[in-house]
């Protein structure tokens, strides 16, 4: 996405920084705002909507305030969808024009009409209803794989900071325009510590009891962290 902005070496990096704490601001105020609003622990987890936020949508503003609230959940949801949906196809895109994918000649042409990459886009949209079907015949197996994607995804960025922080005096690095400074290593080393601990966390099961099905995988990566640990 970097690609199609202007001092992409600056503004990526300026963007990142404020996405990461107007998210963590907002996000804190609403995780603070949603405890005050949890009026009965168990009602809500037992409740026959099946979700807890839309219980506790209802329980703070009735069927008609929390329906209204619900409406806007959806919407986000539908944002986030689009936003996630442009990112996957510039990727594509991306892999298919550095011919890092199969058949990356019909994936990175562009429509002539359109000027966009519209294949890359077909194929992130037949990936994601690929994906999804898996669903159909097994909610734990799709929701183990979705669960996986956040830790997935942190892992991948620590990948490069911890390269960076190994080769460091190995390898000359060209600094770019933007740059933490004598601070870059401090929080390069906050950054791994933090992602290797939520990622632990975020490999347990998100539900009580637990049982085999919904520990699926996760149980081999809590037991090597459990035997690492001792």
């Amino acid at each position: 996405m970097s690609e199609e902005t202007h001092d992409a070496a600056i503004r990526g990096p300026l963007a990142i920084r404020m996405a990461v704490l107007v998210s963590g601001s907002v996000g804190w105020m609403l995780t603070i705002t949603f405890c005050f609003c949890l009026s009965n622990y168990e009602e809500i987890l037992t409740s026959p909507t099946g979700m807890a936020a839309a219980q506790i949508f209802l329980n703070a503003g009735g069927r008609k305030g929390g329906t209204v609230m619900w409406f806007f959940v959806i919407l986000i949801q539908f944002f986030t969808g689009c936003s996630a949906m442009l990112a996957d196809t510039r990727m594509a895109y991306a892999f298919s024009r550095d011919d890092a994918l199969p058949f990356s000649s019909f994936w990175s042409k562009i429509n002539s009409y359109t000027q966009t990459p519209v294949n890359a886009v077909w194929l992130v949209v037949l990936f994601s209803i690929c994906l999804n079907c898996i669903g159909i015949g097994s909610t734990e197996t799709i929701l183990s794989i979705f669960n996986i994607t956040a830790p997935a995804l942190d892992l991948s960025y620590i990948a490069v900071i911890l390269a960076h922080i190994v080769y460091e005096g190995k390898v000359i690095f060209i600094e770019g325009p933007f740059t933490l400074g004598k601070w870059g290593r401090p929080i390069n080393i906050i950054a791994i510590v933090w992602v290797c601990f939520i990622s632990v966390v975020l490999f347990f099961p998100s539900t009580r009891p637990i049982t085999p099905q919904n520990m699926g995988p996760k149980v081999c990566r809590s037991s090597h962290f459990e035997w690492c640990m001792k």
